[in-house]
């Protein structure tokens, strides 16, 4: 119903314009996250900036990754006099050329990514951008990312329990991201979902400072901007501020509780887990 009522009248889209030459985003941003984290919200903010295009959910990029890593396809560029390095550097720019052209028709510098999917293809993702990506970890208190997905009723894996199914995608794509952020510190930040709903403009700053980029207060604008409209969460469509979401969680059983304190650690049961 709030994705229905608040649908856009009329919708406008950038059209991406493709051009082929040397002025290009050479350490662009990813914004990973589990489904339901706030990857959504998160991405309208970075679109708001002056300096940084984020389209909605791309979901090609991984075929790249795949084919980064397919020996046939080594061999195939082999046959064109193409070495590892080479190939890598034409699969990145077929890879961004989208995005290479959204950001130009909005007249921007930066380009960022924002598709839950790619939690799953994070070192992949950097090899294939040269270790020069920057990545934007969104972390929500893993009960919340629980509740919201198995009341949807998604489902991420093969476990035939929706519950226990939905408890181990988010721990799996936590891990994921931390691995990352360990592996690659320098490239990555946090921006905790709690926090950023209770204090956006400080929040966002600090992340940003992370990754060598400015805060600009259009961010938080986002409500009053156009943005592209693609698959992503359809009630953020129609918010024009932050407005936090969390606890519904407290209504489990213990039992479900108590899986995911043994999933999560004994915080999972605390208001303020990633403190």
């Amino acid at each position: 119903m709030k994705s229905y009522i608040g649908r856009p009248r009329l919708i406008v889209q950038e059209r991406v314009i493709e051009r082929d030459d040397e002025d290009r985003c050479e350490s662009p941003i990813f914004i990973v996250g589990a489904h339901r984290s706030g990857t959504s919200l998160v991405r309208r903010m970075f679109n708001s900036h002056p300096q940084i295009a984020c389209p909605p959910e791309t979901f090609f990029i991984a075929n790249y990754v795949a084919m980064l890593d397919d020996a046939d396809v080594a061999l195939g560029y082999e046959g064109f006099g193409q070495n590892a390095d080479a190939m890598r550097g034409d699969l990145a720019r077929k890879a961004a050329s989208q995005h290479e052209a959204f950001r130009r028709a909005q007249g921007k510098e930066i380009w960022a990514d924002k598709t839950p999917q790619y939690t799953g293809h994070l070192d992949g993702i950097d090899r294939l951008f040269g270790r020069k990506a920057r990545f934007v970890m969104v972390l929500r208190h893993p009960c919340d990312i629980v509740h919201s997905i198995h009341k949807r009723g998604w489902s991420f894996n093969d476990i035939e329990d929706p519950f226990e199914s939905t408890m181990i995608y988010v721990r799996q794509a936590i891990d994921n991201l931390l691995a990352f952020e360990e592996a690659q510190p320098d490239r990555c930040t946090r921006l905790d979902y709690r926090e950023l709903c209770g204090d956006p403009g400080p929040t966002l700053a600090a992340a940003m400072t992370k990754i060598g980029l400015n805060y600009d207060p259009e961010m938080l604008a986002f409500g009053d901007k156009n943005h592209n409209y693609g698959l992503e969460d359809p009630v953020i469509r129609g918010k024009k501020s932050v407005e936090a979401s969390a606890g519904a969680w407290r209504g489990w059983s213990e039992a479900q509780k108590a899986r995911a304190a043994e999933l999560f650690g004994e915080r999972a049961l605390e208001e303020a887990y990633w403190v």
